[in-house]
């Protein structure tokens, strides 16, 4: 099952770290995400994907985007369950 969550605008050369979190506990299962450039001749790495179990039992993912081009690039994040 696909799905989009937020996004943002990111500067060359700068790397952001995003938090993803569901209802309930938290855990939707193991989830693919990539940061999808909105603009032509953007390049952007999704270089970390990862989930964080919290002091609440509530499971958190998170995940790293990187602007490798020249260009401030507006981006969304996309996803889906494996």
């Amino acid at each position: 099952m696909a799905w989009t969550a937020g996004g943002g605008t990111i500067a060359p050369g700068v790397t952001q770290e995003w938090t993803f979190n569901w209802g309930g506990n938290g855990d939707v299962g193991p989830q693919l995400i990539q940061a999808r450039p909105l603009n032509p001749n953007g390049l952007l790495y999704t270089i970390e994907i990862g989930e964080l179990l919290e002091g609440n039992n509530h499971l958190s993912y998170r995940a790293r985007v990187r602007n490798a081009g020249p260009l401030t690039v507006t981006f969304q994040w996309r996803g889906g369950s494996v």
